[in-house]
């Protein structure tokens, strides 16, 4: 029988909520796609909902996370604010990090 180690993380700032994993999916379908709208459907979420949590994103943080251009000849869009795209990207990093950590440790001490 193999034991696994699960763990969660997520940022927070003076311990309030950033985001954790269905954030980073949001903000990664943003990058991708270019829309709240076509984000928030990819990831399962509604429009409002995804709104709500990218401003209270963006509260927490201190930080803009979004530029948003309106309408106009080539339409509105959403792309990531480099402070965004640091954030997402150091965010991964870590991630990838603790999770190495996890599964090598738990092999160590769980392995039967």
């Amino acid at each position: 029988m193999q034991l696994e180690v699960k763990s969660k993380t997520w940022l927070e700032a003076d311990g309030k909520f950033i985001m954790g994993e269905h954030g980073i999916a949001l903000l990664d379908a943003i990058d991708e796609l270019g829309s709240i709208q076509h984000a928030a459907r990819q990831v399962g979420w509604s429009y409002r909902r995804a709104w709500g949590y990218l401003k209270t994103m963006e509260r927490h943080a201190g930080v803009p996370i979004l530029v948003i251009s309106h309408g106009g000849t080539a339409g509105g869009g959403t792309r990531l604010t480099p402070q965004a795209r640091k954030l997402l990207r150091e965010y991964k990093r870590l991630q990838k990090t603790l999770r190495a950590a996890i599964r090598q440790k738990s092999r160590l001490l769980f392995s039967y």
